[in-house]
């Protein structure tokens, strides 16, 4: 018996009165309400405020009793006068709940507190789980989750008797790429698949794919990426790749029987443009995971209760389509302002990180976050402590042969030989420089020896290296006060000892406000 099914019926035999289920599926809904009735045998109806108020027949359908019955609270009184008692299921009510409609509000607690004899039971249905403040305490809520493989399958069969058209029992391909999405939205991209190929095998998976970055993208808060990189295209970081790798036989067959808990995560801290993101991308190829980047700034919404339910929904699209890989990129700046969330947000941003953490904490299904930051000093310390990552690593700038290595590597995806190039020479000329910094050095390279119609030299890579003025150079001290830090309190991503930091001989250059503060130090105000 499906586990949200076996709570509605404990809580219905428990004695309450009135339910509230929130969900997009109202098919899903619905058919949970039919079993319901079945199992405490009583009268079901259903009203809406466009289809008014149908009844469950005898063949389990709902036919209509009164489809001029738009008032829910007229619905409610049908349930109160039933003499036989029954449940009555308000969709989409949500709408009614608002202050302006302080009736419903009222009729629904005053169902709460009816006899129990005869049986009668109220299910509110709503997209989203936010309840008035007067609900809250007397109605439980039930959060459906997305629909598993076995659901899946009942839409694949579904299509397949409606379409006229076949599917392979044999190969699960198909509903496993599906996970994630809504029952709605898994019948919409099989649908597609079979009129397109005739058949729901192995190759309507493109169109289940296809169909699922629409809907992620079309949330506003979540990307599905299609990893672009790989392990061999990050120079260095050694520690944070063997590490990696062993966490990676984690999410293998044996793993569960052997003890190991899922893996949660890694936070990246570092200095800018030295290939955290880079990382996430290509954790999600080597063990061969979906990635989806959750932008935390996308998070906060103008309406009230917005925000909640979209971090709510952006994590259970996550768990849906577990194994994968949840990037969150410069997680700080979504955390900022936590402290004094209750005076400038009415607490929003604290309700968003007090369920993402706690989320971290709890969370069981094998999702692995990969999240990276640049300004240690804004993020909170719950986000810092044992237990919400597995590790955190500090990412510093490439030494001098990680610097021919990432050079190697850009060369290479420019279509040149890197044994062409005096990499010796432009690692040794770059001190100081990010990843990010090499790779803009050889781009710019390549435009000048384009513009002088010539094959790319070593030097004209040397050109752009001197022109080029790195952020080690601008960031020094803060960047000296983040190696100490990391010392203690983060494991350090490539095994060689950095390297001292190129001085500064511009000191007479007057320096930007953001320049000239500690961006790392944990606690320093600006």
């Amino acid at each position: 018996m499906d586990e949200i099914y076996e709570r509605l019926v404990l809580l219905a035999k428990a004695g309450a009165n009135v339910l509230h289920l929130a969900s997009f599926e109202w098919e899903r809904i619905q058919g949970l309400m039919i079993g319901l009735s079945s199992e405490l045998e009583l009268p079901l109806w259903v009203w809406s405020s466009s289809s008014g108020l149908k009844r469950r027949n005898e063949a389990e359908l709902l036919e209509v009793e009164d489809e001029n019955l738009g008032d829910p609270i007229e619905a409610m009184l049908t349930l109160r006068e039933s003499k036989d008692g029954g449940i009555l299921l308000l969709e989409d009510i949500h709408p009614f709940l608002e202050p302006q409609h302080h009736q419903v509000t009222r009729w629904v607690r005053e169902l709460c507190r009816i006899s129990a004899n005869p049986r009668r039971l109220l299910v509110l249905s709503t997209p989203l789980p936010e309840l008035p403040i007067e609900l809250s305490k007397e109605v439980p809520t039930i959060e459906l989750t997305l629909p598993d493989v076995e659901a899946l399958s009942k839409v694949r069969e579904y299509v397949t008797e409606e379409l006229d058209c076949t599917f392979d029992s044999e190969n699960d391909a198909l509903l496993e790429a599906a996970r994630g999405l809504t029952v709605m939205e898994a019948k919409l991209a099989f649908g597609q698949a079979a009129i397109e190929l005739g058949h729901l095998g192995a190759q309507a998976v493109s169109f289940v794919i296809r169909e699922k970055e629409r809907v992620i993208k079309q949330s506003g808060v979540l990307e599905y990426y299609e990893p672009d990189a790989s392990m061999v295209d990050v120079g260095g970081l050694e520690h944070l790749k063997t590490w990696l790798s062993r966490r990676g036989h984690a999410f293998g067959p044996g793993a569960r029987r052997f003890g190991l808990d899922s893996p949660k995560g890694v936070l990246l801290l570092g200095v800018q443009g030295c290939g955290k993101s880079l990382i996430a991308k290509a954790i999600a190829s080597s063990w061969q995971f979906p990635l989806l980047r959750l932008d935390m700034g996308k998070v906060f919404g103008g309406i009230v209760g917005q925000s909640e339910g979209n971090i709510r929904t952006a994590l259970q699209v996550a768990q849906a389509l577990a194994p994968c890989v949840l990037w969150i990129d410069e997680i700080e700046k979504g955390l900022a302002g936590m402290g004094s969330s209750d005076l400038s947000d009415a607490g929003t941003t604290a309700r968003v990180v007090g369920t993402f953490l706690t989320w971290m904490q709890e969370k069981r299904e094998p999702v692995f976050v990969t999240a990276t930051a640049n300004q240690i000093d804004l993020l909170p310390p719950e986000l810092l402590r044992k237990g919400r990552f597995d590790e955190i690593f500090f990412v510093d700038l490439p030494t001098q042969t990680i610097r021919e290595e990432i050079l190697a590597i850009h060369l290479k995806k420019k279509e040149r030989k890197p044994e062409e190039f005096d990499l010796e020479k432009l690692a040794r000329l770059s001190i100081g420089f990010s990843g990010a910094e090499l790779e803009e050095a050889i781009r710019e390279g390549l435009f000048n020896a384009f513009a002088e119609g010539v094959e790319l030299q070593t030097q004209h890579i040397i050109d752009a290296i001197e022109v080029t003025y790195p952020l080690s150079r601008t960031m020094r001290e803060q960047i000296k006060s983040l190696r100490i830090w990391a010392k203690v309190r983060a494991r350090l991503a490539s095994h060689e000892d950095p390297e001292e930091l190129p001085k500064d001989t511009t000191e007479d250059i007057p320096k930007l406000r953001q320049e000239t503060r500690n961006l790392f130090v944990p606690g320093k105000k600006s």
